[in-house]
């Protein structure tokens, strides 16, 4: 277990990749705090499935006092924080930027960015103190294809990448490695409804551009997290990691 005595902390961990890197994590021996929003019921579950490994806590991460209780909290009653997973995401849309309300735009900036940002200032005080820890945020797929209607969504994982990489300079010196990872067209959560949403035969032509062929599974994405965590990857910092099957398409549409 390469990740024995370790503590995690995994946002939107009720979702189907954040799940998935919640078992991942916890099959290596990890301690997980599974957090969610609004899906209880979900979290309560994996927290179950996983037994003694996890505990579930509530927060709205999208305001950076209920980010900084959050983790306050899992130090508290955890013992530490040497792991955190920076999952939570939402999509709205797929308007173009002239036609998108500004409320969701508002929206998506504050659970894809603002979130990462705010679990972080809270979260890396506590690894500094120890001069270990590492973070792993969950970007997109996008940051490479770049589709038009996904302007909210697309920037903000862009985002998420530059802050890894400024992260990643600044806490270095700390023990401390900050990565990111775009997962592509996943088979859970959101990729489920991008696929959905296709007739047969435009979901099987779409599948066809990407060079493996298929999406991925939530458990593909968890694996490259695990590594990311693990001391496996101990001189890897600053990367963006894509796990898409090779994909680099320029439109979704």
């Amino acid at each position: 277990m390469i990740l024995k005595d370790r503590i995690a902390l995994v946002t939107g961990a009720a979702g189907g990749i954040g799940q998935a890197i919640c078992t991942a994590l916890a099959a290596e021996g990890a301690t997980i705090a599974v957090h969610y929003h609004k899906q209880e019921a979900a979290a309560l579950d994996l927290v179950g499935e996983l037994g003694g490994a996890a505990t579930a806590f509530q927060a709205d991460i999208t305001a950076a006092d209920q980010a900084q209780s959050l983790v306050d909290r899992v130090v508290e009653r955890m013992g530490g924080i040497d792991i955190l997973i920076n999952n939570a995401g939402i999509t709205i849309g797929g308007q173009s930027v002239v036609d998108m309300p500004l409320e969701d735009w508002h929206k998506v900036v504050d659970v894809n960015l603002h979130s990462v940002l705010y679990m972080s200032k809270a979260a890396l005080p506590y690894m500094r103190k120890r001069q270990d820890g590492a973070v792993v945020n969950i970007a997109s797929n996008v940051v490479n294809t770049l589709p038009g209607g996904a302007a909210a969504y697309a920037t903000t994982k862009a985002g998420v990448v530059a802050l890894t990489k400024v992260l990643s300079k600044e806490e270095a010196q700390h023990g401390i490695r900050v990565n990111a990872i775009s997962p592509g067209i996943i088979h859970a959560g959101m990729g489920v409804g991008a696929l959905n949403r296709r007739t047969p035969e435009v979901r099987e032509q779409f599948l066809n551009t990407i060079p493996m062929r298929r999406s991925g599974g939530a458990e593909e994405v968890a694996a490259a997290v695990v590594f990311l965590v693990s001391s496996s990857a101990s001189y890897v910092t600053g990367q963006h990691m894509s796990v898409n099957g090779g994909d680099r398409t320029e439109s979704y549409q």
